[in-house]
């Protein structure tokens, strides 16, 4: 299994179980109960154990290159993986933040498209001033913007503040000034 490397996607905790990290098995397999490991920010080695695999919603006992994969480790905590960490074999002897040199990033498939002058971002580089994932989520936003404010007239309209009929014919209703009430009897007290 040597050369074995995966790139985090998305990471998420489950209580009780542990942390997953989805994304893309790069290199080599990954297998059930098989030690892998990351470079924490801190530049020291971490290894975890991978508890389970899920491939395409199933259970599976390895991963292997090219597959979407869902990894259940143990021996990590969530705040310690960051998206776009690559988790590896565990090396043989010490590693340090120093000794780990990053490949360096490709020349583009199609240089002389690239406008002169232009620079090409890695992922998960904030000095381009982009936000590093898409505002995904502003859909969602906008839909419960506009519940809360079906709501606001909702609850405006049952108070009597917001009624469109008597706005338009001009009848000032008002139910109790109609309804007769019997008078109060006097019942004997509980307790």
């Amino acid at each position: 299994m040597s050369g074995f490397r995966f790139r985090v996607e998305k990471t998420f905790s489950i209580p009780g179980r542990g942390v997953v990290v989805s994304g893309k098995v790069e290199e080599g397999k990954v297998a059930v109960e098989q030690v892998i490991g990351f470079l924490e920010t801190t530049g020291q080695w971490k290894n975890v154990a991978v508890m389970a695999i899920e491939v395409e919603h199933r259970l599976v006992e390895e991963a292997e290159a090219g597959q979407q994969a869902s990894l259940l480790l143990d021996g990590v905590k969530k705040n310690q993986i960051a998206i776009g960490m690559v988790f590896l074999e565990p090396p043989q002897g010490l590693v340090s933040k120093e000794a780990y040199q990053p490949e360096p990033a490709s020349e583009p498939a199609f240089p002389d498209r690239t406008p002169a002058g232009s620079r090409i971002y890695a992922p998960g580089d904030i000095s381009s001033g982009r936000p590093i994932q898409p505002v995904s989520g502003s859909w969602r936003l906008g839909i419960l913007v506009l519940a809360g404010l079906l709501i606001i007239l909702i609850l405006l309209f049952f108070q009597g503040k917001l009624d469109p009929l008597k706005r338009r014919v001009g009848i000032d209703f008002h139910p109790a000034e109609v309804m007769e009430f019997p008078a109060r009897q006097n019942f004997p007290s509980v307790g």
